[in-house]
C-alpha cells in the first residue's frame, strides 16, 4: 500500500509544502520526496533558520524554494482578505495582520487556499491544535461540510485470503478528532472518509455506520444516532453505498452478514467504517494495529477545501515521506 501511494503520487505531480523544516527529519523526508519525485516539494518558514538547520544537519535544501512571510510580496493582500474572512472572529486588522505574521503553519495554509501550492504537512514540532487552528483559519471547510475530521488507512499485508479479509486495505473514523460527533457531524465524517479512502486507494468505497447493535437488535441514543446519520448521508449521497446500524461483524464478514441483516446493501463487504464516538474509533484501530498487525496510516485530516495533513511529534523520516504522498493524492 505505501508504494502504491508513492506512486500513485507521482503521476498526480503535485506541489506541497513542508511546515516545520527546521525539524531534522521533516528536511531529510523533503529531499528524498524530491529527489523520488513523489511531488514537488517546498518549504514554509524562515529561510535563515530553515537554511542554519539543514547546513548543521548536513542536508543541502539547494533549489528547493523557501516560502516566509516576511518576503513574499503578496502578504499584505493576503492578510486583507484573511481579515475580510474572519471579521467576525478577529476584533482588528492589527490581530490578524499578527496571526499570519507569526504562525508559519497559517501562512503557507494561506498559500494553499491561493493555489500557490496543492497541500501542506506539518505537525513534527507543532501541535495538532496548530495545524487544526491553521487549517481551518487558512484553508477552510469544503463546500457543504460542516466538520473537520480525521481517518486511519489500514492495511492488513500479511494476512491470509480468507473470504473475510478479502479487502487488506479498510478506512477507520473517526479516531482523532471530534470526541462525540452528533448525527449530523457523523454524516460529515462518512462523506469525507469514503471520498479519502476513494482517492488514496482508487477502491469503491462501502460505508458501515458502526455500533454494538445490528437493525434495531437494541435501541439507544446511540444507536439512533448511527441510524440517522445514514439517513442524512443517503440523502446527500444517494449513490454512496452505506448501511447503519452494523456491529463490525455484520458489516465486515458476509456469513454473519447474511445471518443478522440479510436486506443490507453493504453485504458484509464493508471498507470504510464510521465509529459512534472518538473512544470507540481510538480504540478500534489500536486493536487493529496491535492485535490484527495493521499498518495503520494516519491520522489523515479531511473535510477541508485543499489538503492539509498533521504528523505526530515521534514521527519518522518514513511517515513523513508516506504522508508527502497521501497529501498529494488528496490534492486531486
Amino acid at each position: 500500500m505505501l508504494e502504491s501511494i508513492k506512486i500513485r503520487a507521482r503521476h498526480s505531480s503535485k506541489k506541497i509544502l513542508i511546515g516545520d523544516a527546521t525539524d531534522e527529519r521533516m528536511l531529510r523526508a523533503a529531499k528524498i520526496c524530491r529527489d523520488e519525485k513523489i511531488a514537488e516539494i517546498e518549504l514554509v518558514g524562515n529561510p535563515d533558520s530553515i537554511s542554519e538547520a539543514a547546513k548543521n544537519f548536513g542536508i543541502s535544501i539547494e533549489g528547493l524554494e523557501i516560502w516566509s512571510q516576511n518576503t513574499f510580496v503578496d502578504t499584505e493582500k493576503f492578510i486583507k482578505e484573511y481579515y475580510e474572512s474572519r471579521k467576525t472572529k478577529v476584533p482588528d486588522y492589527e490581530t490578524a495582520h499578527a496571526e499570519v505574521m507569526n504562525d508559519h503553519l497559517l501562512f503557507g495554509a494561506l498559500l494553499v487556499h491561493h493555489r500557490l501550492a496543492d497541500g501542506i504537512l506539518g505537525g513534527s514540532l507543532s501541535t495538532s491544535g496548530d495545524i487544526i487552528r491553521a487549517a481551518l483559519r487558512g484553508i477552510g471547510l469544503a463546500p457543504g461540510i460542516r466538520s473537520l475530521s480525521s481517518m486511519f488507512l489500514l492495511n492488513f499485508p500479511d494476512r491470509n485470503p480468507k473470504p473475510e479479509t478479502r479487502n487488506p486495505i479498510l478506512a477507520f473514523a473517526d479516531c482523532a478528532v471530534i470526541p462525540d460527533p452528533d448525527a449530523h457531524q457523523l454524516a460529515d465524517i462518512a462523506i469525507s472518509t469514503a471520498a479519502t479512502y476513494k482517492q488514496l486507494t482508487g477502491i469503491d468505497p462501502v460505508v458501515a455506520m458502526l455500533s454494538y447493535s445490528t437493525k434495531g437488535s437494541a435501541s439507544s441514543d446511540s444507536t439512533k444516532k448511527m441510524i440517522l446519520a445514514t439517513e442524512i448521508v443517503r440523502e446527500r449521497e444517494p449513490n454512496l453505498i452505506i448501511d447503519g446500524e452494523l456491529q463490525f461483524d455484520a458489516a465486515f464478514v458476509e456469513s454473519v452478514a447474511e445471518r443478522k441483516a440479510p436486506d443490507s446493501p453493504v453485504h458484509g463487504k464493508a471498507n470504510v467504517f464510521i465509529f459512534p464516538n472518538l473512544d470507540a474509533g481510538n480504540i478500534g484501530y489500536k486493536i487493529a494495529e496491535r492485535l490484527g498487525n495493521g499498518q495503520a496510516i494516519g491520522p489523515i485530516l479531511q473535510g477541508l477545501n485543499k489538503p492539509m495533513n498533521d504528523l505526530s511529534r515521534g514521527c519518522t523520516v518514513d511517515d513523513i515521506v508516506t504522508m508527502v504522498g497521501v497529501t498529494a493524492l488528496q490534492g486531486g
